[in-house]
C-alpha cells in the first residue's frame, strides 16, 4: 500500500478545500504512526465535515458514503473510484474544540491528533490531552473517561479487539467498568457487533482475550447461549463442562494453526490461503466456541450407568447456530460455512475410519468442497480438547496424525480427482433421450463416482456404464 504521507498528499495537501480550515489526523492512524505500524485507515476530523467531504468528493471524483462508525457522529467515507481500497474518513469534531473531541474518544491510545493545517505531515507535532503516548509505552488499553462505555457500549468489545491486535493488556479499572456495564452491549446494533467480532476473531492467539471477555461477562451478554453450555455436564471422556471444552477447542485450534508449517509438509500454503478468504478464520473460531451448542438440549443420562450422551447434537446444532448467524446478520456465505462446520464436525471422524468406502469419502468431499479442510481442523481441535479419564492421549494424537494425513491427501490427491471435468453431462444424456429428473441425476452420480474411483476414464466407457444401468 502507498505510504501514509503520499495518500495524505493526494487527498488533503494538493487541494485548496482545507485552506484556513483546522483539520486533524486522528484516531488509530496516529497511534499506528507512533507504533511504527502500517497505518491502514486515514481518519480526519474537522468542522463542517459534511460540506468539506462533499466538496472534496466532487473535486477528486470520489464516492462519498455516510458511515455508521460512531453513534451521533457524522462520518463521511470518500472512496477512490479507480482504487476502492484507497479511502479516507472525515468526521465532525465533537464539542467546541479538537481537545474536547479527543476527550470523548474511546481509549487514550486512540485519542491523539496531528494538525494538518500547515499543509504538511509532521508526526512530531502530536496533540495528546489524555496521556495516550504514556499508555502506548505501558502497552495498556485505558478508557478516556468513565462515560466511555455508556456513550458507546460497543467500545467494550473494541477494547478486547485492540488488546488482541496490539498485544496490549486492558487496564484494570477499564476492565472493571466493562464488567460493570457488560449488559449495555445489548443496546448495540447486530451489524456493529458483527463487524467488531470479525476483526477480533481474525487475529491470531485470541484465546486469552476470549477468556477475558468471558470472565468479564461481556461474551455472555453477546451470546446468552453460553450460560446453558456452562451448566451442561459431560461424560467421562471430558474433563470439563461444555463451555470449558469449547474454550479449550479454540485454544487447541490456535495451536494447530501456529504449528501448520511443521504439521503439513506440503500443503500448509493451501490451508493458509483458504483461511485468508472471506471470513473463514473468524468463522472457524466461532465454530470452536459453538460446535456443541445443542448439547444442553440433547443431553441424556442413562438411569443405570449414569453415562451422559448427546445424540445428534451435531445435526441439531445446525439449527441453533443458524439462529446466532441470523442474529449477528452474517452474510449468507459466512452463515452457510459456520453452519456446515457445526453440523459436520463429528461426521468427518466417520469418513476417516478405515472401513469407510472410498466412494463414500469422495462423494462427501465433493459435496462439501474445500471447507472439509476446516471441518477436519475443527475435529482435531475438538478431539485434542477432550481430556477426560476415558480419553487417552495416544488416541488423541493418533487421530491428529490421521486427520493431518487426510488434509495432505485432499490437496495432493483427492482435489485433483474431484476437480476433473465429468466425462459426460446432462446435455449428453438428453441427446440420448433421457429427460432431466431423478433418473438423470442418479445416472450422472453413478458415472461420476465410477470416474472418481478410476473405474472409467473415457466418454465411451461412461456411455457404456449408462447403458448398463438403464438395462438393469
Amino acid at each position: 500500500m502507498e505510504s501514509l504521507e503520499n495518500r495524505l498528499s493526494k487527498w488533503v495537501f494538493d487541494t485548496e478545500i482545507f485552506i484556513n480550515q483546522p483539520i486533524y489526523l486522528v484516531g488509530g492512524c496516529v497511534r499506528d504512526v507512533l507504533l511504527e505500524r502500517n497505518a491502514q485507515d486515514i481518519d480526519l476530523a474537522c468542522s463542517n465535515a459534511r460540506q468539506l467531504a462533499h466538496a472534496l468528493a466532487k473535486e477528486k471524483y470520489a464516492v462519498c458514503v455516510v458511515m455508521d462508525k460512531k453513534p451521533n457522529v457524522p462520518c463521511f467515507r470518500l472512496i477512490n473510484r479507480k482504487s476502492p481500497e484507497n479511502f479516507i474518513d472525515i468526521t465532525e469534531i465533537r464539542g467546541d474544540s479538537i481537545e474536547s473531541d479527543l476527550q470523548q474518544r474511546d481509549f487514550t491510545v486512540n485519542a491523539m491528533a496531528i494538525s494538518l493545517a500547515s499543509g504538511k505531515f509532521d508526526p512530531s507535532q502530536i496533540l495528546d490531552v489524555v496521556d495516550g503516548q504514556k499508555d502506548l509505552e505501558k502497552k495498556i488499553i485505558r478508557q478516556t473517561s468513565k462515560d466511555a462505555f455508556i456513550d458507546d457500549p460497543l467500545r467494550m468489545l473494541r477494547a478486547f479487539r485492540f488488546s488482541a491486535q496490539l498485544g496490549f493488556e486492558i487496564e484494570s479499572e477499564t476492565l472493571h467498568d466493562i464488567q460493570k456495564h457488560a449488559d449495555l452491549i445489548k443496546q448495540v446494533s447486530a451489524e456493529r457487533i458483527h463487524f467488531e467480532l470479525k476483526l477480533l476473531l481474525r487475529e491470531p492467539d485470541i484465546y486469552h482475550f476470549i477468556e477475558q471477555m468471558d470472565l468479564s461477562g461481556l461474551l455472555t451478554a453477546i451470546f446468552p447461549e453460553i450460560e446453558s453450555l456452562r451448566n451442561c455436564c459431560q461424560n467421562n471422556y471430558h474433563h470439563t463442562h461444555v463451555w470449558g471444552h469449547s474454550l479449550e477447542t479454540l485454544k487447541a485450534l490456535e495451536i494447530l494453526i501456529a504449528q501448520m508449517d511443521s504439521l503439513l509438509e506440503t500443503t500448509s500454503d493451501y490451508v493458509r490461503n483458504f483461511f485468508r478468504q472471506n471470513d473463514n478464520m473468524a468463522m472457524i473460531k466461532l465454530a470452536c466456541l459453538f460446535h456443541d451448542i445443542a448439547k444442553p438440549d440433547t443431553q441424556k443420562v442413562d438411569p443405570e450407568t449414569q453415562h451422559i450422551s448427546f445424540f445428534q447434537h451435531d445435526k441439531l446444532g445446525k439449527t441453533a447456530i443458524e439462529k446466532i448467524a441470523d442474529r449477528l446478520r452474517l452474510s449468507k456465505k459466512n452463515a452457510a460455512f459456520l453452519c456446515t462446520l457445526v453440523e459436520e464436525h463429528l461426521h468427518i471422524r466417520d469418513l476417516l475410519q478405515a472401513r469407510t468406502r472410498r466412494k463414500t469419502v469422495l462423494r462427501n468431499i465433493r459435496n462439501l468442497g474445500e471447507p472439509i479442510v476446516a471441518i477436519t481442523l475443527l475435529s482435531i481441535a475438538d478431539k485434542l480438547a477432550t481430556c477426560g479419564i476415558k480419553s487417552q492421549e495416544t488416541d488423541r494424537l493418533a487421530y491428529q496424525d490421521k486427520a493431518i494425513h487426510f488434509i495432505e491427501s485432499y490437496y495432493n490427491v483427492i482435489q485433483p480427482i474431484i476437480c476433473t471435468k465429468s466425462l459426460i453431462t446432462g446435455k449428453h444424456l438428453i441427446e440420448w433421450g433421457i429427460q432431466p429428473g431423478p433418473i438423470m441425476g442418479k445416472l450422472l452420480r453413478i458415472v461420476r463416482e465410477a470416474q472418481d474411483e478410476g473405474k472409467i476414464s473415457t466418454p465411451e466407457q461412461a456411455f457404456a456404464l449408462v447403458k448398463e444401468e438403464m438395462n438393469k
